[in-house]
């Protein structure tokens, strides 16, 4: 019984790791035959047996890869020195940080790939720091505008996608990936660069 458990499971986590390869390298909807083949299962519809769906499958890499950069990022948040707490870098590290250091190189290819298909409430019963630090974020922007500041928080999320996916990609490929750093200063700039005035409106 036992064994048949920890076949179950490592097929599982073999089927994770091949979707998240592959949706990495030939986007959502590749087939879920050629991910059950890529994790070495005999069976086309092994997807379908442990997973119900094509999202719910997208969700498991999701909760797989959370929970450890979830964890990682609470106990950056709690090293925070009192005075870096309004230090816009210091939270975008602890939002960047973790993505490098998930021990995937497929990761961030992934999100990338899977955008429209993730969830905001993936992570909810796990206890999520995210929404703290993109509530710190937002209080960086310079404007009062609510709507503005979630248009920039939002926009600083999908860039740091994109930038994590083109570093990983580039690191793989041998080639001049950049630093986090990089990354880093590249989002702080957005971020709290000013809101212009909404020219459109009468004045």
């Amino acid at each position: 019984m036992i064994a048949s458990v920890n076949r179950g499971e490592r097929a599982r986590s073999d089927i994770l790791e091949a979707a998240e390869r592959l949706i990495a390298e030939r986007g959502i909807a590749v087939p879920l035959r050629d991910i059950a083949l890529a994790a070495g299962q005999r069976n086309n519809s092994a997807v379908n047996y442990h997973f119900r769906n094509r999202q719910d499958l997208i969700d498991a890499i999701v909760r797989r890869r959370l929970a450890p950069m979830e964890q990682e990022r609470a106990q950056m948040i709690a090293a925070l020195d009192h005075d870096a707490r309004d230090d816009v870098s210091a939270w975008l590290r602890i939002m960047v940080l973790p993505f490098t250091a998930v021990g995937s190189v497929y990761y961030a290819r992934f999100l990338q790939a899977a955008s429209l298909h993730l969830r905001a409430d993936v992570g909810e019963s796990q206890g999520s720091v995210w929404p703290q630090v993109l509530a710190r974020l937002a209080h960086a922007i310079p404007t009062d505008d609510r709507r503005a500041r979630a248009r920039r928080v939002k926009a600083i999320a999908t860039t740091m996608f994109a930038l994590l996916a083109e570093r990983e990609g580039s690191a793989q490929a041998g080639a001049d990936a950049g630093s986090a750093e990089e990354i880093i200063a590249m989002l702080a700039a957005m971020l709290t660069a000013p809101v212009p005035a909404d020219t459109s409106l009468p004045g």
